[in-house]
């Protein structure tokens, strides 16, 4: 299994559910080689990436030495305030440690040995296929977002070139949701009998979890974002409905956690719309920090433009707090007891914060039922692993 990112160098989820379904492989009897690059001059040696192991006996994690550039954009905000003019500035060095990658893999494929050969979104498609051209076993491609949906109308012609290249090369592929599927299929031109949807799952809430009181003072209600500060995120739209928000009901507290490019300009209209005292930016989240967040929120927005799957959504509804989810995410394919908006109507997020902060009964409601929910196999850790081990079953045939 080829992979981009992994703890600790994250730029989102990828890293998350790229471990959470290698682990859930083993439990279910697989033996997995993971192989990630990380930073030459990060100190590899110092840091426990090696604790992957502990999960599982038979997950083994071999490290790349690569100047690791993480996917995010990092091109000028767009907004109702600041529209972008440029197009998605992805560095020369993204592709260089692509090839770089698929270079290592090769050597790494004629080592190692193995059934199968998974790779995770287009960064690594070149490892998977320069891996396959030494082994010739089946290439199974994992696609947990498109340039489109990182980019909107600014989409970088390269990625969408190896995008493409690496689906369409692929014996199978995994979309995270019917949404990427589509895209997939009428995008690219995969064949639609070749694409696998498999939702992620994630571990039940256990006994003993409970929410955590606010820092801000008994009773404040706390609304929290947590993710990239990015475009396909919608944090613009998050600010907006603050505003509307707090003109109605001024003690409640909006907590962004997560960093990108639009962070500047965020600041700048919180300051605009005066509700800067009411707004708090907590930059980049530890797992455990993020734990936390989604324990004292009363509720967890997602105003995304674009969202393929969603596991935010799933982490808030663990730690029992309610979300509030754009409509076209893919976790509203899985997940029915979410509060769903279109993510560019402002007054209808701002109506529906206040409707779960001032509703109790609307909110314990909310909690219980998705919470339930959560404790369906259908949604467990196992279930990811158990639909991907088909798709290789049906490569290999």
């Amino acid at each position: 299994m080829f992979g981009w990112e992994y703890p600790p160098y994250a730029a989102g989820g990828l890293a998350t559910a790229t471990i959470a379904l290698a682990s859930g492989l083993v439990r279910q009897g697989h033996q997995v080689t993971l192989v990630v690059p990380f930073p030459a001059a990060a100190g590899v040696g110092g840091v426990r990436v090696v604790s992957a192991a502990d999960v599982a006996p038979n997950l083994r994690v071999l490290r790349v030495s690569s100047s690791l550039s993480p996917y995010a954009s990092r091109s000028a905000p767009t907004a109702p305030w600041a529209r972008r003019t440029g197009p998605t500035a992805y560095r020369d060095t993204l592709f260089e440690d692509v090839e770089d990658y698929a270079v290592a893999a090769r050597g790494i494929a004629a080592e190692h040995p193995h059934d199968v050969i998974h790779v995770h979104d287009w960064m690594t498609y070149a490892a998977g296929r320069a891996a396959r051209t030494v082994s010739h076993r089946p290439l199974v491609a994992h696609i947990h977002a498109t340039e489109h949906d990182r980019s909107g109308d600014w989409t970088n012609p390269e990625i969408l070139r190896r995008e493409r290249d690496g689906l369409r090369a692929a014996d199978r592929v995994i979309a995270n949701s019917y949404v990427t599927k589509r895209q997939v299929v009428d995008g690219y031109g995969v064949p639609n009998d070749r694409v696998d949807v498999v939702h992620w799952g994630i571990e039940p809430p256990e006994p003993g979890d409970t929410h955590l009181p606010s820092p801000f003072g008994e009773g404040v209600p706390i609304v929290a974002f947590v993710g990239r500060l990015v475009m396909q995120k919608g944090p613009d739209y998050f600010i907006e409905a603050a505003a509307m928000v707090i003109a109605r009901h001024p003690t409640v507290c909006f907590v962004l956690g997560g960093t990108g490019d639009m962070l500047p300009a965020l600041f700048d209209r919180c300051i605009a719309l005066g509700i800067a005292h009411r707004v708090y930016f907590t930059g980049g989240l530890s797992r455990a920090d993020a734990e936390r967040l989604y324990r004292i929120a009363t509720c967890v927005v997602m105003p995304s433009v674009s969202e393929p799957f969603g596991l935010v959504a799933l982490e808030s509804l663990r730690a029992g707090t309610p979300v509030i989810i754009s409509k076209t995410s893919g976790v509203a394919e899985a997940v029915a007891n979410m509060v769903t908006v279109d993510f560019w109507d402002i007054n209808d997020i701002a109506d529906k914060i206040l409707a779960v902060v001032t509703d109790a009964t609307l909110a314990r409601e909310l909690r219980e039922r998705s919470q339930e929910e959560l404790r369906d196999l259908r949604l467990g850790p196992d279930e990811p692993a158990r639909l991907t081990s088909e798709s290789y079953a049906a490569a290999m045939s």
